[in-house]
């Protein structure tokens, strides 16, 4: 029995359609799927339980240990082979009830050690924060699926997420796997395609193939409580049906959406009122830019590393002209690895050069 949680501190960056999609496909490719509803909002629960108006019990009687309530009790037999353990609002008391417990982060491990097989996958959806509710995800979990929107709060998001799972490695000697899955992708905009640039570059063996592209099939989906794979035909229904298909081990079925397609939206670029030069290196301490436009003084032009994980990014104030340039990585000169325009300085050597 695989358990897979979807987590990233960021709402609104597609976890319960994700936990929900994802649930749905592996169901129609034969697997029996357990729906674990963590988060307060409920919204995963009433996606497939959308008759459901009022709830007897939920996961928290569970959480709680309370001992008039068996799982038995709280799990909802969607289908044959689709089971959920749903969630209201009452779950936003989680901490108050389970407050000065021992072990109470491990309290959703329990409960799912407790399981007597029957399942082939259980999925957990997450609450959009780091808290008790999210660790005990993540203590509950051998693998993290990280959903990333076009935005650098969902980035940021996963640098939190593998801060939390380094914090359990060390303080529970709990380790799970974790990796990245594009979302909301619109390969019309630039910054979803600076995401998924940047999302290749730094987590090259942890980032998804499959790509969940916008779709409003998936709004329509999630909104209303229809299945998935009710649409057949819609490119929500592929992605997740590819993403399934990875999961599984096997190739992708979508077709591959390759970042040597993608302009490389790591060189640096025109952005508010200045130049965005951006490096990756999740080990360097130090990164700075020096150029004609700063008298090779990168002193005044120190990137900040700005997800704490090794992308370094600053804006520059530039005004239309030609400028060379390189980079300082811990006390190291280098050129810019994203842009392959160069020419040789006879002052500087080989230099790095943009054309504004």
């Amino acid at each position: 029995m695989r358990r897979i949680a979807i987590a990233n501190q960021k709402g609104g960056c597609g976890k319960t359609t994700t936990a929900v999609s994802l649930t749905l496909c592996l169901k129609d490719m034969g697997h029996r799927v357990m729906l674990v509803d963590m988060d307060p909002q409920g919204s995963a629960t009433q996606c497939l339980c959308p008759d459901r108006r009022s709830l007897e019990h939920t996961v928290l009687d569970l959480l709680a240990d309370s001992p008039e309530t068996k799982l038995s009790d709280v799990v909802i037999d969607v289908d044959d082979g689709l089971v959920v353990l749903p969630s209201d609002i009452v779950l936003s008391t989680a901490e108050q009830v389970l407050a000065g417990r021992p072990g109470r982060e491990q309290r959703l491990k329990q409960i799912l050690d407790n399981l007597n097989g029957g399942f082939d996958f259980v999925i957990i959806d997450s609450p959009p924060n780091i808290g008790l509710l999210t660790f005990n995800v993540l203590m509950a979990a051998e693998e993290v699926i990280i959903p990333v929107d076009p935005s650098l709060f969902s980035l940021q998001g996963v640098a939190k997420i593998t801060e939390a799972l380094d914090l359990l490695e060390r303080v529970n000697g709990h380790r799970a796997i974790s990796r990245v899955l594009a979302t909301m992708y619109d390969s019309r905009t630039r910054i979803s395609r600076e995401l998924l640039s940047t999302l290749r570059t730094r987590y090259p063996q942890a980032c998804f193939k499959t790509i969940i592209r916008s779709n409003i099939t998936l709004k329509e989906s999630t909104g209303f409580g229809v299945p998935i794979t009710y649409y057949r035909a819609s490119r929500g229904f592929a992605d997740y049906r590819s993403l399934a298909s990875e999961i599984l081990g096997n190739d992708p079925t979508q077709k591959s959406i390759e970042v040597a397609t993608i302009a490389n939206y790591l060189a640096p670029r025109r952005i508010g009122g200045g130049i965005l030069f951006s490096y990756v290196d999740a080990n360097a301490q130090e990164v700075l830019v020096e150029g004609d436009f700063n008298n090779w003084d990168g002193n005044q032009d120190m990137l900040l590393d700005v997800d704490s994980k090794g992308l370094w990014q600053r804006v520059v104030a530039l005004k239309p002209g030609k400028y060379s340039y390189r980079y300082v990585v811990d006390g190291v000169q280098t050129l810019d690895p994203n842009n392959p325009v160069t020419e040789h300085t006879e002052e500087h050597g080989l230099v790095s050069i943009i054309e504004i």
